[in-house]
């Protein structure tokens, strides 16, 4: 009886250990379709099939007309450039990120140029450094999709953070919808 205890905890360690290795390395793509909905704004947490992220100034939902497609996720400009702007971020660290690729439009209605930052964390989220920006298309008639390239060590566990950079505006009409998320 001992000895099968000993092989199962034995085998059900070996499984676990090589499972957490696998997620963190391979590559994430996440369209939120599949997510958890968060219908209002404060900061909140969002499970997806890849793990959770914190969504602040921002939500997810499936019913809401004016967004890009059902359950992509709403992310706020911030109201003055004195406040933080929506973001979006795992919640989980990934090892040996070598490129970040995210679709993402505009809101038709909303006044003015928007964008995205890209930052990562190497202390699971207590400061982020911006690996860069990308502005969407003006007409906000299609999806932008921004490519942004990572240099990080092989066993360097990072999470990332996507922000609406988009121009502050006091009444945060400046709303971007997030379509894709890869990271590899």
């Amino acid at each position: 009886m001992k000895l099968s205890i000993i092989k199962f905890f034995c085998l059900t360690s070996l499984l676990l250990i090589s499972i957490n290795l696998f997620s963190q390395t391979k590559k994430i793509t996440e369209t939120f379709e599949n997510a958890s909905k968060k219908g209002r704004y404060p900061l909140g947490e969002v499970t997806t099939t890849n793990g959770t992220w914190t969504f602040n100034e921002a939500l997810v939902w499936d019913k809401e007309p004016t967004d890009y497609r059902p359950m992509a996720p709403r992310v706020l400009s911030a109201p003055t450039i004195d406040d933080e702007a929506g973001s979006i971020s795992t919640n989980f660290e990934i090892k040996n990120i070598k490129h970040i690729k995210v679709g993402f439009i505009g809101y038709k209605t909303d006044p003015g140029y928007f964008q995205i930052e890209v930052l990562l964390s190497k202390d699971k989220g207590q400061t982020w450094e911006s690996v860069g920006n990308a502005r969407g298309k003006y007409d906000k008639s299609q999806e932008t999709f921004a490519q942004f390239k990572v240099n990080s060590k092989k066993e360097e566990e990072l999470r990332v953070k996507i922000k609406n950079a988009s121009a502050p505006k006091l009444n945060k009409l400046n709303r971007i919808n997030i379509t894709l998320v890869e990271i590899e």
